[in-house]
């Protein structure tokens, strides 16, 4: 029995892990691009196909968000690729990583670029298309082993981690009740080693209501609902240094309209 068989495939796989990841990340995949997440997921799942037993497309939650009026609004997201074999396993590992990039259809950072033999650079090479091509790979690696029997495995990549996997949530904690272990394809430290653990997230939106007034004529009696804003990005940023660890990071702020009236929003 050859047990070194699939470590020497893996070097046979280069070329086209390469291909893959380049491939992907001209691919957008934008959390909120639900027609780019969705192509994506249908070419993994048809990769995942010849070694899952199973294989599905799941809808997840929409994303419901406060939008720049202040409201509550859904977002609709993308579907989650979902695979699994010998679920009956008496160990089984869960898979894990994401689809979705941080960068919209309309941001100039859209297309993986050689740098030289060992390096790209595009959006969503190393987090995560990178970890999707080496979690592919392991498993492909796996089921050429002569130990793959032992180990039953699921995979579940999510199409909204980088907004906090609203959607997803759900689905991973149904994933995770049925395995022993979790492997997450995010990048490695620099110098190569695993990451052991990560920062959890919440995310917050403050809305501010002022009092519009005419910026020259009534201005007193106007409350700036942007000046108040100000003030309160000010306190968020306060806290970091307050506990160990934790860090706060405003991100998005919208707002305000005609510079001739005092903003009420």
């Amino acid at each position: 029995m050859d047990e070194q068989a699939p470590l020497r495939w893996i070097d046979t796989q280069a070329k086209l892990m390469q291909e893959l990841v380049e491939q992907w990340a001209n691919l957008n995949t934008f959390t909120y691009h639900v027609a780019g997440v969705r192509a994506f997921a249908e070419s993994l799942k048809n990769h995942l196909a010849p070694i899952a037993a199973e294989t599905r497309l799941i809808g997840v939650d929409h994303h419901e968000i406060v939008d720049d009026r202040g409201r509550l609004a859904p977002l609709p997201l993308g579907l989650a690729v979902w695979a699994r074999n010998r679920p009956n396993a008496a160990r089984r590992v869960l898979l894990c990583i994401h689809t979705d990039t941080v960068y919209p259809p309309d941001h100039p950072f859209q297309r993986a670029e050689r740098i030289d033999a060992h390096r790209l650079r595009g959006p969503g090479v190393a987090d995560a298309k990178g970890g999707i091509v080496v979690l592919l790979t392991a498993l492909g690696a796996l089921e050429r082993s002569p130990v793959a029997g032992r180990l039953g495995w699921e995979v579940l990549l999510n199409p909204d981690e980088e907004v906090g996997s609203p959607g997803s949530a759900k689905l991973l904690k149904q994933c995770a009740s049925r395995t022993h272990l979790g492997l997450l394809f995010e990048p490695s430290m620099p110098d190569g080693s695993l990451v052991g653990a990560r920062k959890g997230s919440g995310n917050f939106t403050v809305v501010v209501h002022g009092r519009a007034a005419h910026a020259g004529r009534d201005f007193h009696l106007g409350r700036n609902a942007i000046h108040a804003m100000a003030e309160a990005i000010g306190a968020a940023a306060a806290l970091n240094g307050v506990r160990p660890g934790v860090t706060v990071n405003v991100g998005k702020v919208s707002g305000g309209g005609p510079v001739n009236v005092v903003p009420d929003l």
